[in-house]
């Protein structure tokens, strides 16, 4: 029974991506850096989410960051972590292993502009999945100026197979990255 549901869920999520793969782009140019974040989240993390060992399959010939420098972007897990080329943005994107997580980190982006991008994304889901705000929260934190991290999940009613979809967002020029996007699965 759960895998039918993962299974619909897949279908439901490529039938979305699609959709929302045509628009050509999705901010302003003055806003560069936060369309490309969308554009490798929607085709890297969201697209790939239900079969990351295909994604990891695809990124093996890609030379991956060295574990000291890949560190930084797993969180303390095991994995992988690749740079991402983009004209506008310094991207890195990271999948620990043995986990259903996929993370987009962003050095610079505006983080209204990847805010209002990302909830575009996930805030309306394709039926009969639902799309529930799970979490708000802002921290002006000393030094690092406002933290916001949004947090999305997508659902079959009386599914235990969850989507999580996160992003925090930091004010801060000083911030090491300014944008973080994640997209897992969770029970």
């Amino acid at each position: 029974m759960e895998c039918n549901r993962r299974i619909q869920v897949s279908k439901l999520l490529a039938t979305l991506l699609i959709a929302l793969s045509t628009n050509a782009c999705f901010a302003g140019a003055s806003d560069d850096q936060a369309n490309s974040f969308a554009k490798v989240y929607l085709s890297l993390c969201m697209k790939h989410l239900m079969n990351l060992d295909e994604l990891r399959e695809k990124l093996r010939p890609i030379p991956s960051l060295p574990a000291e420098k890949a560190a930084l972007f797993l969180a303390g897990y095991a994995g992988n972590a690749w740079p991402v080329p983009d004209k506008s943005a310094t991207i890195v994107l990271a999948i620990p292993s043995d986990m259903n997580l996929c993370a987009v980190h962003v050095r610079r982006a505006n983080p209204e502009t990847s805010l209002k991008l990302f909830t575009h994304l996930v805030a309306t889901a394709p039926a009969p999945l639902v799309s529930i705000p799970v979490k708000i929260e802002q921290i002006h934190s000393p030094g690092k100026g406002l933290i916001q991290t949004h947090a999305y999940q997508w659902s079959v009613p009386g599914a235990s197979l969850k989507l999580l979809f996160t992003l925090t967002t930091s004010a801060s020029e000083s911030a090491e990255i300014q944008v973080l996007g994640s997209a897992a699965i969770g029970q």
